[in-house]
């Protein structure tokens, strides 16, 4: 258990997400540019990328207590600010789909990160392969059609509070280039 961890934390987890992202140029991180989805995040230099058969999923990198995981879903219809409320029905049944999470916070709305609209959960959750606690922070970011997930994950779920700070830096260097046509399905 978190022992309340996501109470205490003096981390931007607890408070609104960045609004504006931090150049990826910081020492001891490197840039990934998913260049089909023109999007682009900084991770340390040290975690390890893990390949993934997923065709939706464009980075998995980490350590063996935290790592990142970034994945685009068409999700059938466009999302844009003005109805991000209305998606967090979707969203809210896509984290408890997980096995035995339990919401450390309500799930917190997230005007523009990288660019985007979306929310902010973070949870605990049973691991399938160790059985042990772990957490998440989640993002579900939205551009036009297409759901961007980041979950910035540790296990066992005690080293939250201790990676929390690492993920708000790293969030914070999330970027989404949208084009003209997406620009105008999305809204923005």
């Amino acid at each position: 258990m978190l022992a309340g961890g996501a109470a205490v934390l003096g981390s931007r987890f607890v408070a609104d997400p960045p609004a504006e992202p931090k150049a990826p140029a910081q020492a001891g991180f490197v840039p990934f540019v998913d260049k089909e989805e023109k999007l682009s995040i900084s991770i340390p230099a040290t975690w390890r990328r893990i390949a993934s058969s997923d065709p939706e999923v464009a980075l998995v990198a980490g350590t063996a207590e935290a790592s990142l995981l970034m994945r685009t879903t068409s999700v059938g219809t466009p999302v844009g600010p003005e109805s991000i409320g209305s998606i967090k029905k979707l969203t809210d049944k896509l984290v408890a789909r997980g096995k035995r999470v339990k919401q450390l916070r309500p799930p917190r709305r997230v005007d523009d990160l990288g660019g985007l609209p979306g929310w902010l959960y973070i949870y605990s959750f049973q691991d399938a392969a160790t059985g042990g606690r772990g957490a998440h922070a989640h993002y579900f970011l939205f551009r036009g059609e297409t759901m961007i997930t980041l979950v910035f994950q540790t296990l066992p779920s005690e080293r939250f509070a201790t990676y929390a700070p690492l993920f708000d830096r790293l969030a914070s260097t999330f970027k989404a280039k949208l084009s003209e046509e997406e620009s105008a399905k999305s809204g923005a």
